[in-house]
C-alpha cells in the first residue's frame, strides 16, 4: 500500500460515515486477503483484496457477532462495515484495535519461563475449547461431513492440477501419499463439524508483553464450521511440539485428533503455494513453494 491507497480507503470510509472525524490513517498491514489500515491510531479497518473477499468478509463479520461475548478473550467487534453493493476499496469492516502484537515464533522462543508458556497454552486451548464447544445452529451455521470431504479432494485435485508442474517427482508422490490417505479414511469425516477460527496462527494471536499474556485473537476470515484439528494444526505449525505438548495438557482431547493435525499441518504451504498460483500473488506462491520443501 502507498499514501494514496490510504487517503482512498480513508475517503471511503467517510462517504459511508461521515460523522466519523478522520484525522489519521497509516498502514497497518496487508495480508492475503485484505489491506489493513489503523484510523485515529485506535480503529482497525479491512479492505477485501479480491471481489470474492467482499462476502467473506461479511460472513467474518456476522460470526464475530454471535461469538464475540462468547468466547474468553477480546475479539474484533465490528462497529463499522460496509458491504454491497459497494465493491473493491469501498467494502470493509472497522473495529476498536485489540492491545498487543502478533505473537510471532521468534518472540515466543525468547520466554524461557515454562510456567509461563504453561499460562500462554492454556489460555489457547481455553479459547479453543470454548469456540468448538458452541453449537453451530447458535451461529447460523451449517454443514456436513460430504462437503468436507468435498473440500478436501477438490483441493487434492487443484494441487495436483497447479503445482505439480512445479514440484519434483519425490515431493509429488509424498502429497499423493499424504491425501490418500488422508481421503480413504471415512472416520476422518464422520466427526462433529463445529465452529473454527480456521488460521490459528503467530500473526493472529496477539501477546501483550507487559501483562505477559494473550490478548487477543484476529483475523476470522477462515472461520466457520469444521474440524476443530485444523486450529491445533495451526498452532502447531505456528510454535512447534514442545509447546503444542502444553497445550495438550491442558487439553488433552488435542491428542485424540493428531493423525488430523498432523495431516493439516502437512497442507499449510501447499495451501499458501496454491493461493498465490490462483491469485496472481507471486509471493505466496514463493514462500508456500519454499516452505514445502
Amino acid at each position: 500500500m502507498n499514501m494514496a491507497v490510504d487517503n482512498q480507503y480513508a475517503k471511503s470510509i467517510q462517504r459511508i460515515y461521515p460523522e466519523l472525524f478522520i484525522h489519521s490513517v497509516e498502514r497497518f498491514g496487508s495480508g492475503q486477503n485484505n489491506d489493513t489500515v489503523l484510523v485515529n491510531s485506535e480503529l482497525v479497518f479491512r479492505f477485501p483484496k479480491y471481489e470474492e473477499g467482499i462476502e467473506q468478509l461479511e460472513r467474518e463479520a456476522v460470526f464475530l457477532h454471535r461469538i464475540v461475548d462468547r468466547v474468553p478473550m477480546e475479539v474484533p467487534r465490528p462497529i463499522y462495515r460496509s458491504f454491497y453493493p459497494n465493491g473493491i476499496g469501498d467494502a470493509f469492516i472497522g473495529y476498536k484495535k485489540i492491545a498487543g502484537e502478533p505473537l510471532e515464533t521468534e518472540m515466543l522462543h525468547t520466554i524461557r519461563d515454562e510456567c509461563e508458556l504453561r499460562r500462554l497454552a492454556g489460555q489457547l486451548g481455553l479459547f479453543l475449547k470454548q469456540l468448538h464447544t458452541m453449537e453451530p445452529d447458535d451461529i447460523g451455521l451449517y454443514g456436513t461431513a460430504d462437503g468436507v470431504y468435498a473440500e478436501w479432494s477438490n483441493m487434492y485435485e487443484r494441487i495436483q492440477t497447479k503445482l505439480y508442474p512445479y514440484m519434483k517427482q519425490e515431493a509429488r508422490h509424498w502429497t499423493d501419499f499424504h491425501f490418500t490417505g488422508f481421503l480413504k479414511d471415512k472416520g476422518n469425516f464422520e466427526i462433529a463439524q463445529v465452529p473454527i477460527h480456521g488460521d490459528f496462527g503467530t500473526s493472529n494471536i496477539l501477546y501483550d508483553s507487559h501483562r505477559r499474556h494473550i490478548s487477543g485473537i484476529i483475523d476470522f476470515g477462515s472461520a466457520g464450521i469444521g474440524d476443530p484439528a485444523v486450529d491445533y494444526a495451526g498452532l502447531l505449525a505456528s510454535y512447534g511440539e514442545r509447546f503444542f505438548r502444553f497445550v495438550a495438557d491442558e487439553y488433552p482431547e488435542a491428542t485424540d485428533m493428531m493423525d488430523r493435525i498432523v495431516f493439516y499441518h502437512g497442507t499449510f504451504a501447499l495451501q499458501e503455494a496454491l493461493f498465490g498460483i490462483e491469485n496472481n500473488d507471486p509471493a505466496a506462491f514463493r514462500n508456500g513453494m519454499e516452505r514445502f520443501r
